[in-house]
């Protein structure tokens, strides 16, 4: 008899660690399936944020006066429209993340 329950146990403790790991493998691909369709919406929306010259410098944290060296140093990319300067998020992310490596290295 007690062969038996220890067989059964057994059993189960296996089928609960296969229970598990298909739950695990189920909650893995449900999250991958997410991500995949909110990838797109999420890059569109982070991508999309143009500043003009004021939230250019909020963003950065500097005066007008360090924006327009930068400006004429081409240290920033930007865009005139309708003779208004503009800047990308991303293009003042990359920058950001260029003096953050170039302080990593002193």
């Amino acid at each position: 008899m007690e062969v038996r329950k220890k067989a059964e146990q057994s059993k189960n403790i296996n089928t609960g660690d296969l229970i598990e790991a298909l739950r695990r493998d189920i909650v893995t691909g449900l999250k991958q399936e997410i991500l995949n369709e909110l990838l797109p919406e999420i890059n569109r929306h982070l991508y999309s944020n143009i500043f003009d010259t004021a939230e250019a410098c909020r963003y950065l944290n500097v005066s007008i006066a360090t924006l327009r060296r930068m400006i004429k140093a081409e240290e920033i990319p930007f865009f005139r429209q309708r003779g208004q300067i503009y800047f990308r998020q991303q293009d003042l992310d990359k920058h950001i993340d260029r003096l953050v490596n170039r302080s990593h290295r002193l």
